[in-house]
């Protein structure tokens, strides 16, 4: 079990120093988790990472659509079924319960440790697949 915290505290530094080095401000969440705020053409793009070193996961979660009323569900549902199917890597999800629209971008580091690249590339997708993506989908769900 030390091993294991050793691990995850490493890949947390390892984040940080990601962020610290693009000059991403960021906050350490309950958990272990840590959330970022980068630029984008349409404002702000909210970016939490987790590291289950259990599972030997990287999570990224990045708020897209924060309500989607219940009778724009099924078009959300639909767009972003046809999205996800074009994209590289990661996808939009629709959380029924929450009513909310997100994309979540999860790496695997089986055998590894995650590195600055890893981070880095999470982080460069994310960002840019929300940022190309957000004002659509949002057209979609205001009808």
């Amino acid at each position: 079990m030390t091993t294991m915290m050793t691990h995850a505290e490493q890949s947390y530094n390892i984040l940080c120093d990601v962020l610290n080095r693009n000059d991403i401000p960021y906050e350490v969440i309950d958990g272990p988790c840590v959330a970022c705020s980068v630029s984008g053409r349409e404002g702000d793009i909210r970016l939490t990472f987790t590291v289950d070193h259990s599972k030997m996961l990287i999570t990224l979660y990045a708020p897209t659509v924060r309500y989607i009323p219940q009778e724009r569900i099924p078009d959300a549902s639909l767009a972003v079924c046809i999205l996800n199917h074009q994209l590289s890597d990661g996808a939009f999800c629709v959380d029924l319960a929450d009513s909310l629209l997100y994309f979540k971008l999860t790496v695997s580091f089986y055998n590894s440790e995650p590195s600055e690249d890893t981070f880095s590339y999470m982080l460069s997708v994310a960002a840019d697949t929300v940022d190309r993506y957000r004002q659509r989908l949002q057209a979609v769900i205001s009808g």
